[in-house]
């Protein structure tokens, strides 16, 4: 297993083809010491790297791929990746000696997946398996008389909202769009409930589709997509006030910073700082409300 990692490029230098030719060599050393597999990680909305490795047969890999293929050995490469916890940076692979195998899950099947494992997380939540649960800690006691069934309906709703906003701003710029699970930040999903006895939303996200464009040129309507998911998630958050939309509209809002820059305010902040005052206003002014009312 041979892995493609920190390669920069200055700014003076860029469009050069400098990084292809150190890709081409490194698959080149790669197999000549023997691997079987190449992969790098790279983030969404970064298609100026991810179209390098697209154009070399490289696929995006699910994490049933990763487990399936690496097994126990999964956990080394995401360690040799410095991958644990990171959002919307996504496992990139070619098999340099055989047939590759199918591509990763999409659109349908990828959100039903993130619906599943979302609500999964959240089940520890509601059945209070965890650890301030079982230390009785104020904040893990919810309020009687709902059902647990109604309850696990929540992650549904909100990815449902959140995903049909920015779809339907999508569709509005006429923008093809492909929605993609995490991996990863699982990891995060599921520690932060047992640990903590909090959600962490782990939503996936609706990616622009191929390679053939830039976070500069399309700035405009990945802000739209990301400030579309913040009005509906600010909107949800008052009419079905829950810790799950709450968390999620706040990690859409301000963590645009690594390892989160997979949640869409690193779309809002980078694509327009004076407008992104504006989301931050509409989330302080729910999360306000919430602790007002």
């Amino acid at each position: 297993m041979g892995y493609l990692g920190w390669l920069y490029i200055d700014e003076q230098h860029r469009g050069k083809g400098l990084a292809g030719r150190l890709i081409d060599e490194g698959l080149t050393f790669l197999r000549e010491i023997g691997c079987t597999d190449a992969a790098g990680c790279v983030e969404g909305d970064n298609p100026a790297s991810f179209r390098q490795l697209e154009q070399r047969g490289f696929t995006i890999r699910s994490l049933s791929f990763q487990i399936k293929r690496y097994r126990l050995g999964v956990a080394k490469v995401w360690s040799h990746a410095s991958r644990f916890f990171d959002m919307g940076y996504f496992f990139w692979q070619t098999s340099l000696k055989e047939e590759q195998p199918k591509s990763y899950p999409t659109n349908l099947s990828a959100f039903v997946r993130t619906m599943l494992g979302n609500t999964l997380a959240f089940l520890l939540l509601v059945l209070g398996w965890n650890i301030p649960a079982l230390l009785a800690l104020p904040w893990t006691q919810r309020e009687a008389g709902i059902e647990p069934a109604l309850l696990l309906l929540i992650p549904t709703l909100a990815l449902s909202a959140r995903t049909l906003s920015m779809l339907l701003v999508a569709r509005a710029y006429k923008l093809p769009v492909v929605f993609r699970g995490w991996d990863t930040a699982y990891v995060a999903a599921y520690l932060a409930p047992l640990v903590l006895g909090l959600p962490f939303p782990a939503p996936g996200n609706l990616y622009i589709k191929g390679s053939a464009w830039s976070p500069a040129s399309h700035a405009k309507p990945l802000f739209a997509m990301g400030f579309a998911s913040v009005c509906s998630l600010g909107l949800l958050t008052l009419l079905m006030p829950s810790p799950y939309v709450v968390i999620l509209l706040l990690l859409d809002t301000f963590f645009f910073m690594y390892p989160f820059c997979g949640f869409n305010a690193s779309r809002i902040w980078r694509g327009n700082r004076k407008l992104a005052l504006l989301a931050v206003l509409i989330t302080l002014v729910c999360c306000t409300l919430l602790l007002v009312y």
